[in-house]
């Protein structure tokens, strides 16, 4: 196989190596692109992403939609060889104009989802502060990301239904470098993890655009902390770091969902924002999108299985229990799209709202 490709007839090189080769020869590095859109009426829900793994030969990504807190799955995989393109099988990411125009389809199949959108860019993008973790003596994360609010035109057909409009919620992340549970192996060294809460946050409502990552230890110490309010393209207006997040979050009992929210954003020019939150449908069933060991063989992303497209649905109408086939399903970490108010204007989100151990605050975990 030539390591040769269209890309490097450019003058782009960041390494001494054709593209084909990444600077590493750490198996979890990836290179991935990832979506969501929400109807205006919040009715129908999609997430969708795709991603390629270097080291492990491999392409993959998902599309998944959700109504009636009813999830349904596609996920799809292939060899890598030399086609670094952003296809795998029917599912396919085109980059018409950077950071203006995208589009996403996913061609009909043996499964009940189809989708064909158009992205549209409403604010420039982010480039967050870099991730990187080491712990036990070795990395255990190095990536960049950057993220980006905009709005979808186009269609989803799910069940034979079709839901279109010309003015989907949006947002996109694309992110690249190595993160844990990647390839089928991850080490665990024996090691405990620090309890945690994380709470991320993308909203739009008006012309304002709110991003923030906040870590906290179980016990409310400040582990991470990033974030940015920005102002639409011709506002005038110029983007403002968010210094502190304070959080009141309301969960439903017994479990680590929430219903209802509220930021309050202090501003480095002295300012303080609101955002208030109602958690639209059901937080997605990570584990659906191939994460957390998804797929059928429990492996994950990133791991090789030839030619590969398998479906499955999930139920996520009783808060805090997913089930497949009415069997208990563990479904991994949980995202949740909302409906928003800053500063009193209406707009949407995507607030996940993730803990492990126990939260000492909110009683969540023992």
């Amino acid at each position: 196989m030539s390591l040769l490709g269209p890309l490097d007839e450019e003058l782009n090189h960041q390494t001494s190596s054709p593209f084909r080769v990444p600077g590493t020869t750490d198996h979890r590095f990836y290179d991935r692109h990832w979506f969501e859109a929400v109807h205006p009426s919040g009715e129908v829900m999609l997430l969708s992403g795709l991603g390629i793994y270097k080291n492990m030969g491999v392409a993959d990504g998902f599309l998944v939609a959700q109504r009636d807190r009813r999830q349904t799955n596609v996920r799809v995989s292939r060899p890598l060889g030399n086609d670094l393109r952003p296809v795998v099988g029917p599912l396919q990411v085109e980059i018409l104009e950077p950071y203006e125009r995208i589009r996403l389809t996913l061609a009909p199949g043996e499964y009940s989802l189809r989708a064909e959108l158009m992205w549209h860019s409403t604010f420039p993008p982010y480039l967050e502060a870099p991730h990187h973790t080491f712990r036990d003596g070795r990395v255990i994360q190095d990536t960049s990301r950057y993220d980006q609010t905009g709005r979808w035109e186009g269609w989803i057909e799910l069940d034979g239904t079709r839901f279109e409009s010309d003015d989907w919620w949006g947002v996109r992340d694309h992110s690249w470098g190595v993160r844990p549970d990647v390839g089928g192996f991850e080490p665990k060294n024996g090691h405990r993890r620090e309890p945690m809460l994380w709470l991320w946050t993308f909203a739009t409502a008006g012309d304002v655009s709110v991003h923030f990552q906040l870590r906290e230890s179980g016990a409310g110490a400040v582990r991470h902390f990033d974030g940015e309010v920005q102002y639409a393209p011709g506002s005038g207006r110029e983007p403002v770091r968010i210094d502190r997040v304070d959080h009141d979050i309301v969960f439903i009992e017994g479990t680590r969902d929430w219903t209802t929210l509220r930021y309050d954003l202090f501003l480095s020019d002295g300012r303080k924002m609101v955002l208030e939150a109602e958690a639209v449908q059901s937080a997605w069933a990570y584990r659906g999108t191939g994460y957390e060991n998804g797929y059928d063989d429990s492996r994950g992303v990133g791991v090789p299985r030839g030619e590969l497209v398998e479906t499955d649905h999930v139920d996520l109408s009783v808060p805090g229990r997913v089930t497949r086939e009415g069997e208990p399903w563990f479904p991994g970490h949980r995202e949740q799209p909302a409906r928003v108010r800053i500063d009193g204007v209406p707009g949407t989100g995507h607030l996940p709202v993730m803990s492990s151990g126990r939260v000492e605050r909110y009683g969540l975990g023992r």
